[in-house]
């Protein structure tokens, strides 16, 4: 699946699709770069084969494998990851190999390329077992995977995922973090306020959850939102609330 490439300036290009969004900061020196997931199939091997720094450090925003599957192809790549289920980790990525950092919900990471400060944050369980953000500090962009579909479906497969802490987590990157750009993990490059019309979408199909009549308005409402054949749409994501709300009551 083909990508276009948006180059920030002359050191940090999003690539936007190829199965996911990825970042790529390199060094004025080429002597090292910072990627943010590594997509799949063709677009991770288009991707891999753009970067030529000697030394590589991979985040991944958590394992699912149109994010995690080209991690095979940096074998001697420094890896950064949230703590999660190795064993899952082992079938999305292809048996590559677990981080060489593994960061636990709460806990960051932060890095220095040039005059670019880095910060890798563990946000817990929301769209996965525990996303992973990457904060730009200088540029003030904020890649966030998964925790952001731009005016997208969510997809809701994981069954270690949990909307009622994704919510909050939604809360939590709105209210600390200066953003100029956002990278979702699908969908345009956006602004700040995509956070908001996420928690909206989310807090909307709560509240109308038991009630068919609104229900029906907010399809409506979101009929222009794009989905992923068969794994995301307005209904499977009306069906996975209900379950979480039903286990948690």
């Amino acid at each position: 699946m083909p990508y276009s490439r948006v180059s920030l300036d002359g050191n940090l290009t999003i690539r936007v699709g190829g199965g996911c969004n990825s970042v790529v900061l390199t060094s004025k020196d080429n002597s090292e770069a910072l990627v943010v997931d590594t997509k799949w199939f063709r677009s991770a091997k288009e991707l891999r084969s753009s970067i030529t720094a000697p030394k590589i450090t991979i985040v991944n925003t958590h394992f699912h494998l149109d994010h995690a599957r080209g991690n095979k192809l940096y074998p001697s790549a420094q890896v950064i990851s949230g703590e999660t289920n190795w064993r899952q980790w082992d079938i999305d990525t292809g048996h590559s190999k677990h981080p060489d950092t593994i960061l636990k919900p709460g806990q960051a990471i932060s890095l220095e390329i040039d005059d670019e400060t880095v910060h890798a944050l563990s946000m817990g369980k929301a769209h996965s077992i525990n996303d992973v953000v990457v904060y730009f500090e200088k540029r003030r962009l904020l890649a966030v995977g998964d925790l952001i579909f731009n005016n997208m479906h969510p997809v809701l497969l994981d069954t270690n995922g949990n909307v009622t802490s994704w919510r909050g987590i939604l809360d939590k990157l709105e209210k600390d973090f200066e953003i100029e750009r956002l990278v979702p993990g699908h969908g345009k490059v956006c602004r700040k306020d995509s956070i908001s019309s996420m928690k909206e979408y989310f807090s909307s199909i709560a509240n109308a959850i038991y009630n068919p009549t609104e229900l029906s308005k907010l399809r409506k409402k979101y009929e222009s939102y794009r989905s992923f054949p068969v794994i995301s749409g307005f209904g499977r994501t009306v069906h996975f609330m209900k379950k979480e709300m039903a286990l948690d009551q």
